[in-house]
């Protein structure tokens, strides 16, 4: 496994845990070729289990998926298994090969980073703001519950508060005195990792969330320096990030267990 890839899953493994760290049912477990991050919420995205190991043949990774439902059986909440192309054997067709063990593929993402990002050009119109309160960083989970057609509500009181972002970096786009983007930048093991970019439906394609994301970039820069920036992007996302300067590293998919999907 190269370093680019280590790099991707290491801040994709620091970033789940720094958004669980507050939750009191959170468990984290790592085991031979598969890591477990739950936060217990009842939301898929905020309980993850990655696939760690490399040069997995398909019998491996049929295996790590009967071993993930079982594990996770245990917990009664959705979950998501994060498979990297890069850590598996070549030819290898995870989709295929998950099926059988009960795992349907739901999203791709693409591992994703960049040296600098320019500081954000003015927008007309847009203000960007930190959220000084738990309302308004709890609009920064509405704002991508909108975006990505998910209820993310249940995860306010891991990332919807103000002591989460305390060390952290948030920004609001608004507009006309209402929230219409959202950036944040968390700080995983010195590198500027950035998460829960969203524009309101309503006002996409203006610009709204990249100047937010900019900021947030440039404020965690303020304070830990020009560190190098990561990121996981959703298809709609990565021609954007492309654009600001960010490179491929990894590729993966997000497979869920099929009794979640009915």
């Amino acid at each position: 496994m190269n370093q680019h890839v280590t790099l991707s899953l290491s801040q994709m493994a620091g970033a789940w845990r720094l958004m669980c760290s507050g939750v009191p049912s959170a468990v984290v477990e790592e085991q031979e070729g598969i890591t477990y991050i739950f936060s217990g919420l009842p939301v898929g995205f905020f309980n993850l289990a990655m696939l760690t190991g490399s040069n997995v043949p398909a019998s491996a990774l049929a295996a790590l998926g009967s071993d993930a439902c079982a594990w996770a059986a245990r917990q009664p909440v959705p979950w998501l298994l994060a498979v990297t192309q890069e850590c598996l054997a070549p030819g290898v067709d995870a989709v295929a090969t998950l099926d059988a063990s009960g795992l349907a593929p739901v999203m791709p993402l693409t591992g994703m980073r960049a040296r600098t990002v320019t500081a954000a050009p003015a927008v007309p119109g847009l203000q960007l703001a930190v959220p000084q309160d738990d309302d308004g960083c709890g609009t920064i989970v509405d704002l991508n519950s909108r975006a990505y057609e998910m209820d993310l509500a249940a995860c306010k009181p891991a990332i919807g508060v103000r002591a989460f972002w305390k060390d952290q970096f948030p920004v609001l786009g608004v507009l006309d005195g209402n929230p219409v983007s959202s950036a944040t930048v968390m700080m995983v093991d010195g590198v500027r990792y950035v998460a829960l970019v969203a524009t309101d439906p309503d006002h996409r394609r203006r610009g709204y969330a990249d100047a937010a994301m900019r900021q947030a970039l440039a404020n965690a820069a303020r304070v830990h320096g020009e560190t190098s920036t990561v990121l996981h992007a959703t298809e709609a996302g990565r021609p954007v990030y492309e654009r600001m300067g960010y490179e491929t590293i990894s590729t993966h998919m997000l497979f869920m267990d099929k009794h979640f999907l009915h």
